[in-house]
């Protein structure tokens, strides 16, 4: 079976649209996903980009429920309020209301 890796994200979601055309196309079968959704350096005040991220995300989520998500330590620091680089107190609620946390 192969497996597509889908890297860490950080505020890309064209990321997850071209996960999905290579899953479209059979060039894999699953998916992993190794998240690090949030935060991208210098873009902590622009709410946009992480609903829009998140957005892309569960959309690719329910088109590929199959699909596994392994939280990074960008993901984390929102559930455990702890400051990683590139985090946003802007975004917290957005990413903390967000399914996939």
């Amino acid at each position: 079976m192969k497996v597509l890796v889908i890297p860490d994200i950080h505020l890309k979601p064209f990321m997850f649209k071209q996960a999905a055309e290579l899953m479209e196309r059979g060039i894999a079968q699953r998916a992993v996903c190794l998240m690090d959704i949030p935060d991208d350096w210098d873009k902590q005040f622009n709410i946009l980009f992480y609903e829009e991220t998140y957005e892309e995300a569960i959309r690719f989520a329910k088109k590929y429920p199959d699909t596994a998500w392994c939280y990074g330590n960008h993901d984390l620091s929102y559930v455990w309020r702890e400051l990683e680089t590139g985090y946003s107190t802007m975004a917290a609620y957005t990413v903390q209301k967000s399914c996939l946390i």
